[in-house]
């Protein structure tokens, strides 16, 4: 397989990983509680139960790739499979109480881990330059924001569409999709690499990086949460869908911004600049939600994401840096959500003394990230991808 075809094969199936199965993600919940009439605290449970699963078997998968480079291709076939099957039953069980439902989430989610590790490493292979790199991860960014108005149109059509075939078409598209990367896998095991010595597989993340990553996402997440339950008669004209169309929006814009990585230390020093002016974004909720900050609140988003993406490749991670990543990365997904039921309380909405003291300190928290990110404290590696 040439390069130039395997670039392309990865971009484009890269782009529609991320479009469908964060889409995926977005409809299961949808269909359990309007479909099929489960009680939302149940279907919310269920969802953080798999999400951190799926954190810890990324982090299994990725530490057995590390060890075993060889296996990707295998454990990704077969993991794919299964997770394809697995997927439609994540609904589809409802009907059989919480308890198939839970086994049928764990099998999907533990089955999708080791279909989506070896491809997320494959960024490291194929994102050789800066330049490549950030352009993979635009496309995730974009398909990552995409995703949300996919399942919304889906979702408003599900009466005519159907629950079942809806879910086996999303499943057997996540199986094709994943399955245009399996030679990709074979062509580039890491083993074969003649960077081998540039990027071990076994290069560990800098922990200041990892934890600036989990910081900022629980941060920015749980801001992105709030601003759906801002206190009564705030500056507030939008509504939900308002709400998250604004910040769709800002996501998606993130994608077009023109950012360049010429090496290494260039996007550590980037990622810590984002945060920054997040923390200022942040803050400036206590005065305003109105449109234009949900939309920079999404461009917060959408560009920490992009280039904590994108920077990875730079830093040589392996399939065990992937893999703790993801596991991280979901994990604080998950923690945005009890950052947030910690500020709201038992009440809907926020009070607005305890709104303020929490855009507070998610403005803190983004500070924290961003300093965690100087260069005294987050070393990179001495040597990277090339410039160009």
């Amino acid at each position: 397989m040439t390069w130039r075809r395997a670039w392309t094969t990865y971009q484009v199936a890269h782009f529609g990983k991320s479009l469908l199965w964060t889409a995926s993600d977005l409809l299961t919940i949808y269909l359990l509680v309007t479909v099929y009439a489960l009680d939302p605290m149940t279907a919310g449970a269920l969802f953080l139960i798999g999400l951190a699963a799926n954190a810890f078997a990324d982090f299994t998968v990725g530490n057995h790739l590390a060890r075993h480079p060889r296996h990707a291709a295998p454990i990704a076939a077969a993991m794919l499979v299964l997770a394809g099957i697995s997927f439609p039953a994540t609904v589809l069980l409802a009907p059989h109480g919480s308890a198939a439902l839970l086994a049928a989430t764990l099998a999907f989610r533990i089955a999708y881990a080791g279909a989506d590790v070896p491809h997320n490493a494959l960024l490291t292979r194929l994102g050789d330059t800066p330049a490549r790199a950030v352009s993979l991860a635009r496309g995730r960014t974009v398909g990552t924001a995409l995703a949300s108005l996919l399942a919304a149109g889906v979702a408003s059509n599900t009466a005519s569409i159907g629950a079942a075939p809806l879910l086996w078409a999303i499943a057997a598209g996540g199986v094709l999709i994943g399955a245009a990367m399996l030679p990709l896998l074979l062509a580039f095991a890491p083993s074969s690499s003649p960077r081998e010595v540039v990027h071990p597989t076994t290069r560990a993340l800098p922990l200041p990086f990892l934890a600036a990553s989990v910081i900022g996402i629980v941060a920015l997440g749980a801001l992105a949460k709030a601003v759906l339950h801002l206190p009564a008669g705030w500056h507030r004209s939008q509504d939900g869908t308002s709400i998250l169309t604004l910040l769709i929006m800002g996501r998606t814009t993130a994608a077009l911004l023109p950012i360049r990585l010429r090496d290494m230390h260039c996007g550590i020093a980037l990622l810590a600049a984002s945060y920054a002016v997040a923390a200022a974004i942040a803050i400036g909720f206590s005065w305003s939600a109105a449109a234009p900050m949900l939309v920079l609140l999404g461009l917060a988003l959408g560009t920490t994401n992009l280039i904590g993406w994108a920077i990875l490749p730079v830093l040589g991670a392996g399939p065990r840096g992937y893999g703790l990543y993801t596991m991280a990365s979901k994990l604080a997904l998950g923690a945005a959500g009890l950052a947030l039921a910690g500020g709201v309380g038992s009440v809907p909405t926020f009070l607005p003394a305890s709104y303020v003291t929490f855009v507070f300190a998610v403005g803190a928290a983004c500070g924290v990230a961003a300093l965690l990110l100087l260069p005294g404290l987050t070393p990179t590696p001495q040597a990277g991808l090339p410039k160009a």
